[in-house]
């Protein structure tokens, strides 16, 4: 049992602060408070919980990811912190970087930097540094990439391509929108968009996007040789700061 599978099956949570239906997400959404918490699952059985709190300011976002997990009497922890940003440049979300600490199994401390067009990234593993370039897709985290492919399901888009940078490598994803499908979740019976990865043969990665519940994953699977793994969303708050109702009520009084 790996963590970084985990880490994998959760790197699509969403973490835009908007469900516009716009290319550039509305800036006015874009002070709200997110906090996502999934159940977590290894061959049926719970084996943790992984919550994830998305605070945005203007244009950028924090998301701050951290999980207990335990499997076979080993028990993992671990928390993230990374920051994505809006370009108006490539009109999509960016990555600045990441930090990540895991303590248990497979512990160990990660930080990665991005340039500011996702071109190139400085990846630091228990002091190691390596570097990474791409001169076709940018490079991104976890946190763009299921930033960037919410907003291109609210657009209507069905196949996507990423790459992602993970702690030793580059590795290009592909997905496809297969259809729309209704499931019992713990907000109800609720409409949800089916996407899974494509061009993989050897496993099984399904995501359910629901436009129900905010656009957000309410379900994934990922299912590899004897590995069954599984996320589900228990709660979905959203703080946002109060709008100053009175005080444009009694300007358009005067």
């Amino acid at each position: 049992m790996q963590v970084n599978l985990f880490l994998f099956l959760l790197a699509f949570l969403s973490s835009v602060a908007s469900a516009q239906t716009y290319a550039e997400p509305s800036p006015a959404l874009h002070q709200c408070t997110k906090t996502l918490t999934y159940q977590l699952f290894f061959n049926n059985l719970k084996i943790g919980q992984m919550t994830r709190v998305l605070r945005w300011q203007d244009k950028q976002a924090q998301i701050n990811s951290y999980s207990n997990i335990e499997v076979l009497a080993t028990k993992t922890r671990f928390n993230q912190q990374s920051q994505v940003f809006w370009s108006e440049d490539q009109q999509s979300f960016l990555s600045k970087g990441f930090r990540r600490e895991v303590k248990g199994l497979l512990g160990g401390k990660t930080e990665v930097s991005f340039n500011g067009d996702g071109s190139s990234s400085k990846v630091t593993v228990d002091g190691k540094v390596s570097s990474f370039t791409s001169d076709s897709l940018p490079l991104l985290d976890a946190d763009a990439i299921g930033s960037q492919m919410r907003l291109s399901l609210i657009e209507g888009k069905t196949q996507f391509e990423y790459n992602l940078q993970d702690t030793d490598d580059v590795n290009r994803y592909y997905f496809q929108v297969k259809g729309r499908e209704r499931i019992n979740s713990n907000f109800g019976s609720v409409n949800t968009i089916r996407v899974e990865q494509v061009r993989k043969s050897d496993r099984k990665f399904v995501m359910w996007f629901s436009p129900d519940v905010d656009y957000q994953l309410v379900r994934a699977t990922y299912k590899r040789k004897i590995l069954d793994l599984k996320a589900v969303l228990l709660s979905n708050k959203q703080v946002c700061p109060a709008t100053n109702q009175f005080s444009s009520t009694a300007t358009s009084n005067q």
